[in-house]
């Protein structure tokens, strides 16, 4: 992954809501793998490989002076 990337995020919204949001910024955000779903041990290896459908567990904190960002 990059460490500086344009994103574009697709969603699909419950009861077919139709819903249109525009905007743009910059954020910052970290994100880290860890290797199991108690999130107690980060992944540190670099390159991480995982294989194709393989279960990934990740934290993504996002940091924003915008109180309606979450």
């Amino acid at each position: 992954m990059e460490n500086n990337s344009t994103l574009e995020v697709i969603y699909v919204t419950q009861n077919n809501t139709i819903q249109n949001t525009t905007a743009a910024g910059r954020y910052n955000v970290s994100m880290a793998f860890y290797d199991s779903d108690s999130f107690s041990t980060p992944v540190h290896q670099f390159p991480y490989y995982v294989e194709l459908n393989q279960t990934l567990f990740a934290q993504v904190s996002l940091y924003s002076t915008d109180p309606n960002l979450l």
